[in-house]
């Protein structure tokens, strides 16, 4: 397992917002980044990150964060493309050792407190111990190797298993992805769906759980779907809008019996026959148009008909014909007739059904057909009566027979009575409206979901999912077996080589590489048994000279920490781990010969043999980082296998934030300051216009040139005298520029005794010019400045300064 880069860290220690893939970009090909390679050097200047970069890999190693850091954020990519996060440390499980501050914190506290001792661990001893041996050896076969694409044993079998629990889990997550789809479109899809058509089904907020709920509902034996009628009417419900109350159903006061009775009475009436002309009594038309005629012949004495005189004899015998009780009887004929005809204008009785509910519509009008028929039927009842009573006026001297008409009324009450009846109920109807709308669009929506389940065949394809999702456990039960062995291997494993361990030889490990020739003579480890409150337990003990030791030096600590970290990780390497090792800046407070030692340490216990799986140390030291691009990375195997690669990287920090970035090739190559302050001279000499890239060169051109000229100045002249006297060699007879450059130097390295200078912006014309200067004499020796252009990547022809560019040449 490799770490490919570290993708985001956030709010970790000085790093803010760092995103690799932009940092790291590589110019040269479009959307690819400068990632980790076997072996990965950083170069950074103190405070400039290096201990958060270590804190971070460090946490993969312990599996925990230091509370202090509030809220970090960060994410590193590894060589399977996996993510490990702040939120899923547990699940790195690859060996990785980080050698750091915190490191040396838990396991060597004598550094901070020398009352106390360091951490004891234990490793491999040899020895002929061969029934032992034999067990790990069994135990190791029957584990197999882990190295992807050629395992063997429990993880063969482990991976095989996967496979075929993957190949499970697939087919049921691909079957169940099917149902699941169906019914999530079904639920609230956007075309077709339950929640789409909710002015039908009654729910603008249906999802899968109401649709999930409701299956089990239409599932059970006892559901029964909507016949085509059921639905019909239940859509027309459900689009029916609430309306007022009909007007109120007429009814009939009429005692047709009575009117029956009057009228027989009336009918069976006859005016006496004295003082009648026969005549006329026996011709009922002649007496009608006798009488008719007398009306036009009261002032008259000659008829009008034939203009004969009238004898006053016959006049006065049709006034007595034509009395007083026949004019009665006449009237209560006319009002009889009256009374019939008001009685019978109440008949018209008119039901609107648009006044009701569609739902009432066919039995309204089968019930105003009745009515309809009722009342025509009533009305010829009174018809007849009054053709009776008509006449009975050309017959007041007879009795009129009749038969009594039919009275309807009852059945007309009754049919009125129907209306009032459905009336009624669509008053009920409205205030129950949306009561039932909703009744109407659940069971709409059930009916619905019933026919959806026939053409998706839901059944069958719940069978299929559950027999899918059975099929799994098996496989899982498999794995989990295999899993359980595999741990039970490795902890008897690791019983059988703890009985090959031993604190002691730790101890003498640690002592050879500190009584190395370049080591430290007069230290030494000792294994010592201590009392604690868990019980007697094994620390190591830092001594000198045979005594504790007391008082050591910051090297010293430096030195020490350091073997017994090489110490410790021996093991992992030995015994083919491929561990991840990160070493940060082990070479505090060393001098020379002891940097060159850690150095020398680090290239045979580690790079010798090259058992790990990644290298990456960092570093403030100039020196040191010289020593780092010596590391061994050959392989001595006829090219078979091909040589390790490497990547170096520089961090750098821009007030309160720090970023990574690919090292720069003078620094790279060339890991002097003096072709790091060359490089920042030419770049103040070069530039066009001052940027964000290059301001920095400015802001310490100050501190720059003053080094370069002190650093360049001794080289040429290495004997003993005062620096002024030196520039004075160095700048030959011009003054001019040895005293401009000379008080460019000083007032931009110092703001003592010119506090202005510092609360002024930086004139990059005037350096500019001052480093052109610097330039130009170093083009004395133009060999030399070649060489310099070499070591920090720019060739000759595309050096703008230049002597063989310039206009003279």
């Amino acid at each position: 397992m490799k770490i490919i880069k570290l993708s985001k860290i956030d709010n970790f220690g000085i790093f803010k917002n760092f995103d690799w893939d932009l940092s790291l970009a590589n110019p040269s090909v479009q959307n690819q980044t400068y990632d980790f390679k076997d072996i990965n050097i950083f170069y950074g200047r103190n405070y400039s990150g290096k201990t958060s970069l270590s804190k971070i890999i460090r946490a993969l190693e312990t599996k925990n964060i230091s509370p202090k850091y509030q809220a970090p954020n960060f994410k590193i990519l590894l060589a399977d493309n996996s993510v490990v996060t702040h939120s899923s440390l547990a699940t790195f499980t690859h060996p990785i050792y980080v050698y750091n501050s915190d490191f040396v914190k838990e396991n060597l506290k004598f550094i901070h407190d020398d009352n106390q001792n360091v951490e004891s661990f234990s490793v491999t001893l040899g020895g002929d111990n061969q029934q032992i041996l034999d067990r790990i050896q069994q135990l190791n076969e029957e584990l197999g190797s882990e190295t992807e694409n050629t395992e063997t044993g429990i993880y063969l079998s482990i991976k095989n298993k996967k496979s075929e629990l993957g190949i499970a889990q697939l087919n049921f997550n691909n079957k169940d992805k099917e149902l699941q789809n169906l019914l999530k479109n079904k639920a609230s899809g956007q075309e077709g769906s339950i929640r789409t058509q909710h002015n039908k089904f009654g729910d603008s907020n249906y999802n899968t759980t109401k649709l999930a709920r409701e299956i089990e509902s239409v599932c059970k034996p006892i559901y029964q779907p909507l016949t085509e009628d059921t639905k019909a009417s239940h859509d027309k419900l459900i689009l029916q809008i609430k309306m007022d109350d009909p007007p109120a159903i007429p009814q009939f006061n009429i005692d047709f019996e009575s009117l029956i009775k009057a009228v027989a009475e009336i009918l069976n009436s006859q005016v006496g026959q004295s003082n009648k002309i026969d005549e006329l009594v026996q011709n009922g038309l002649l007496n009608k148009w006798v009488e008719d005629g007398l009306t036009h012949h009261k002032e008259r004495t000659t008829c009008a008909f034939c203009s004969n005189t009238i004898p006053s004899e016959r006049l006065e015998a049709l006034r007595q014909h034509f009395d007083e009780e026949s004019q009665k009887l006449k009237i209560r004929i006319n009002k009889g007739i009256e009374l019939l005809n008001s009685k019978k204008s109440l008949l018209k009785v008119n039901i609107d059904i648009n006044y009701f509910y569609n739902s009432f519509h066919v039995e309204l009008n089968r019930i105003k057909g009745e009515l309809a028929n009722l009342l025509e039927m009533q009305e010829n009842s009174f018809n007849t009566l009054i053709s009776c009573l008509e006449d009975k006026k050309d017959k007041l001297f007879n009795v009129v027979d009749f038969a009594s008409p039919i009275n309807y009324l009852n059945d007309i009450h009754k049919t009125l009575d129907s209306i009032k009846t459905i009336r009624e109920k669509h008053i009920e109807l409205t205030s129950k409206l949306k009561e039932n709308q909703d009744n109407a669009k659940n069971e709409l929506r059930l009916d619905h979901i019933y026919h959806f389940l026939q053409d998706i065949n839901y059944n069958n394809l719940t069978t299929e999912v559950s027999i899918l999702s059975q099929a799994i456990q098996p496989y899982q039960d498999e794995l989990n077996t295999l899993e359980i062995r595999k741990g039970e291997i490795i902890t008897n494993i690791k019983t059988e080589e703890d009985k090959l361990r031993s604190e002691s030889e730790a101890c003498t490990r640690i002592n050879n590489i500190l009584k190395h020739d370049f080591g430290h003579q007069a230290l030494h480890l000792e294994a010592i048994e201590v009392n604690e409150y868990s019980g007697k337990t094994i620390k190591f003990e830092i001594q000198r000279n045979g005594v504790k030791a007391h008082n050591l030096s910051e090297g010293e600590c430096s030195l020490i920490s350091f073997c017994y970290f090489l110490a410790k990780i021996q093991d992992d390497l030995n015994q083919g781990k491929k561990p991840i090792i990160w070493i940060d800046d082990p070479i505090s407070s060393l001098d020379s010969n002891h940097i060159f030692f850690i150095y020398s340490l680090i290239n045979d216990k580690i790079c010798g043999d090259k058992l790990f799986s990644q290298l990456f140390i960092s570093t403030h030291n100039l020196e040191f980082l010289k020593y780092l691009k010596r590391l061994d990375v050959s392989f001595n195997n006829n090219g078979a296998t091909p040589n390790l690669k490497t990547n170096k990287y520089l961090i750098q920090r821009e007030n309160n934030n720090s970023f990574i970035t690919i090292m720069p090739t003078y620094m790279s190559e060339y890991a002097t300051e003096f072709n790091y302050l060359f490089q920042q001279i030419h770049t103040c000499a070069t530039a066009n216009l001052i940027t964000d890239q290059n301001h920095s060169c400015f802001y310490n051109f100050g501190n720059n040139a003053r080094k370069f000229i002190e650093i360049y100045s001794f080289y040429k002249f290495p004997s003993h005298m005062k620096d002024d006297d030196r520039l004075k060699l160095f700048w030959n007879d011009d003054n001019l520029h040895r005293f401009f450059i000379g008080r460019i130097n000083n007032e931009l390295s110092h703001c003592s005794g010119v506090f202005e200078r510092g609360m002024s912006i930086i004139d990059e014309a005037e350096m500019q010019k001052a480093a052109k200067a610097i330039i130009v004499k170093v083009q004395d020796d133009i060999r030399q400045y070649n060489a310099l252009l070499e070591s920090i990547d720019i060739e000759i022809t595309a050096d703008p300064l230049h002597p063989t560019r310039l206009p003279n040449n």
